[in-house]
């Protein structure tokens, strides 16, 4: 199905002494626990914002006819299939959104 696509994973967004953006704003605003969950959050994040900025609308999108906003409603939707026990969905909402800010 994707055979010859490129697949990021978390290894390929940085390294401990250069992290990508998001991966440092989950750091900065405490948007982890255990750890566990926190590789899928973070590449799931990173797509979120490039399908925003892509203008695909998503099921809160309100209006179909204008470039789609980065909201909180619908960043929390589009990352709604990401479950996790931490309770750190506040804080990984601050992430994201502060990478979409920092960001044309």
């Amino acid at each position: 199905m994707h055979e010859g696509d490129e697949i990021s994973t978390i290894e390929g967004l940085g390294d401990v002494e250069h992290l990508d953006p998001m991966q440092a704003a989950f750091v900065e605003h405490d948007g982890f626990q255990c750890g566990y969950c926190t590789p899928g959050q973070i590449c799931s994040a990173k797509a979120v914002l490039e399908e925003i900025r892509a203008g695909l609308p998503s099921h809160v999108t309100k209006d179909l006819t204008s470039p789609v906003e980065i909201t909180d409603a619908e960043i929390r939707e589009r990352m709604s299939g990401n479950i996790y026990r931490c309770g750190a969905y506040a804080n990984i909402l601050k992430a994201i959104t502060q990478v979409a800010e920092a960001r044309p």
